[in-house]
């Protein structure tokens, strides 16, 4: 059976890891293994999109993690092969109440003590 997650927990933490996204402050990204590298080119994916990196959020918390009308769900958790311990966490991101192409990926490990996020990629769908 698959461990159940802590939603709120996972919710904040994306929200966190956009939030360091958005600020571009070491510390905090460096926290979800973001190196300045990272942010330089994860910043530029967003200017690409055409989106405003600062309006970026992301889904209201009583839509995260229900499907949409596509069956969609903004902020999914699912398993990952490799370790039972790690979930993938998809979040679609949102701008001015409304859905983006954007969707930041990120790994969520309950190996530690405390829970941790590990930034993936920023796709476009």
């Amino acid at each position: 059976m698959m461990q159940s997650f802590d939603r709120d927990e996972i919710y904040r933490l994306i929200a966190a890891l956009l939030k360091a996204i958005q600020n571009g402050e070491r510390p905090a990204l460096s926290a979800f293994a973001v190196s300045p590298a990272i942010h330089e080119e994860i910043i530029e994916e967003l200017e690409y999109s055409g989106e405003q990196v600062t309006n970026l959020t992301v889904p209201p918390y009583h839509l995260a993690f229900k499907p949409d009308s596509s069956g969609r769900v903004p902020l999914d958790v699912y398993p990952t092969e490799d370790d039972p311990q790690s979930r993938r966490v998809a979040c679609q991101l949102w701008s001015a109440g409304q859905r983006t192409d954007l969707t930041l990926m990120a790994d969520y490990s309950e190996k530690q003590e405390a829970a941790a996020l590990t930034f993936r990629l920023l796709e476009t769908q």
